[in-house]
């Protein structure tokens, strides 16, 4: 088997956040009309903080804090 010398280095040694990454740069995500991209997850989740943060400033209580 031919290894390319500078790639030997990391042949053993361990890769940090190696699944997480996979999930973004796998080749088998999602395409079509149902990918959603970064910028749109991330959006989405910045809108659930407003949200929650606009019903905590109006006294609502979520879920978990209910006694």
């Amino acid at each position: 088997m031919l290894i390319h010398k500078i790639v030997s280095q990391f042949r053993h040694r361990s890769f940090p956040f190696y699944d997480q990454l996979t999930s973004i740069y796998a080749k088998d995500r999602a395409t079509g009309k149902v990918a959603q991209t970064i910028a749109y997850i991330v959006e989405k989740i910045n809108a659930k903080v407003v949200a929650t943060v606009n019903n905590l400033k109006e006294g609502n209580e979520l879920p978990w804090m209910r006694r």
